[in-house]
């Protein structure tokens, strides 16, 4: 059963391989209709960029997802607008994607240069937005901390599972990481650990643990901050949350 599903997976694969330059090509041409006013242009392009970063994750292709994620995030943030700059922007990101497309069927895995390119277009196109990973398996705690970090203006992309946030640490660039630490799968803790041995840019990214949880973190993890869900979590979290990013500027 499991080399016919593995089978069929890279079957599917293979027909999204061969397909990406036509879907890259369709989202140059809904970031060039929105420049020229079409109606649904927008909605389309989203659409795209959703659809691709899904795809990426679902086979594995971890620099479709960043790039995704990140071109996600500019259209989330309302930067985009129908001058020369913006959209410059948005087929930046479309550039990008092709670039990748010209690697995508071979067996090369490393994008450093594709990366860096995507680090400094972020800081380009969404330069007043810090941006924040917000790990928290429940829906109403999870909408209290992004409340939270939403007044303080930064960008928050949010995951409930500490697998897929790594996979996601690995390939994207952040600011900070606010994380809940008992996760469904892998805990925040093991998480932090596992970065920490990583090459990733977010090698020494700022932490802030959600927790009640008393049992003592090792020191060489890093943790800027432990914070209880008591009656002060929320002022406590603005106060962390601000002094980091401030300290980064």
């Amino acid at each position: 059963m499991n080399d016919e599903f593995n089978i069929l997976l890279k079957q599917l694969r293979d027909e999204f391989v061969a397909e990406f330059p036509e879907r890259c090509d369709a989202l140059e041409e809904s970031v060039l209709a929105f420049g020229e006013g079409r109606e649904g242009a927008f909605d389309d392009m989203y659409r795209l960029v959703h659809s691709l970063k899904g795809a990426g994750s679902q086979f594995g292709l971890l620099i479709v997802t960043a790039i995704c994620h990140q071109f996600e995030s500019f259209l989330s943030s309302g930067a985009l607008a129908k001058n020369p700059l913006s959209l410059s922007f948005a087929l930046s990101y479309v550039d990008l994607l092709k670039q990748v497309s010209e690697f995508i069927g071979s067996e090369n895995t490393h994008f450093h240069d594709i990366e860096h390119s995507l680090e400094a277009l972020r800081t380009s196109s969404m330069p007043e937005h810090a941006s924040v990973l917000l790990i928290e398996p429940s829906p109403s705690r999870r909408k209290l901390c992004q409340g939270v970090l939403n007044s303080l203006g930064v960008r928050v992309v949010v995951q409930e599972r500490g697998m897929l946030a790594l996979e996601q640490l690995l390939h994207e660039p952040f600011d900070l990481l606010v994380a809940a630490r008992e996760l469904p799968d892998l805990n925040t803790v093991a998480l932090v650990s596992a970065l920490r041995e990583s090459n990733s840019r977010n090698k020494h990214i700022p932490v802030i643990l959600v927790s009640s949880n008393a049992t003592p973190i090792p020191d060489y993890l890093t943790i800027n901050a432990v914070l209880a869900r008591d009656a002060q979590f929320i002022p406590n979290l603005t106060k962390e949350v601000g002094a980091i990013l401030q300290h980064k500027k």
